[in-house]
């Protein structure tokens, strides 16, 4: 990967080629070219292996001895941007944000005193409108991820 820029990758990593890294990014176990055709829904396993040659010649895959393929290098360029994880973790960055503005919400409602103050509506109202937020970038960002799997 050390001879492709950032943005190289971005300009590679694009449709198909996007669903079988993403794919593979979701199940990073070595794979063949016709398992990962299968579950990709690759019209042919000529075709898929055109495209794992590509991740390949990027440096993102490798191949092992029997051939199958794996994950090499992962890289959060594009859509993969907003996504952090691995293996069957992987979810929208922003989904961590909303599970902390309901975490600060929460602590507000059951450790501070219950007064009805302008300062306590605020705080409310804010949290409220975080939460609400990152809710919904975390929702756009998992109907656009490359390949639903």
């Amino acid at each position: 990967m050390d001879e492709f820029s950032t943005n190289e990758i971005y300009e590679q990593l694009k449709g198909k080629t996007l669903r079988i890294y993403w794919y593979m990014l979701r199940h990073p176990t070595p794979k063949s070219a016709r398992a990962i055709q299968r579950e990709t829904k690759i019209s042919s396993p000529s075709l898929a292996l055109h495209h794992l040659n590509k991740l390949t010649s990027l440096g993102l895959v490798r191949t092992d001895e029997d051939g199958s393929f794996y994950l090499a290098e992962t890289v959060k360029t594009g859509i993969l941007s907003f996504f952090i994880g691995s293996g069957w973790f992987v979810v929208p960055r922003y989904l961590f944000y909303g599970l902390f503005y309901i975490g600060v919400l929460t602590g507000t409602l059951l450790l501070f005193p219950w007064e009805l103050t302008p300062q306590t509506v605020l705080l409310i109202v804010v949290l409220l409108f975080s939460i609400i937020s990152a809710l919904y970038e975390t929702y756009n960002a998992w109907a656009q991820r490359p390949y639903h799997t």
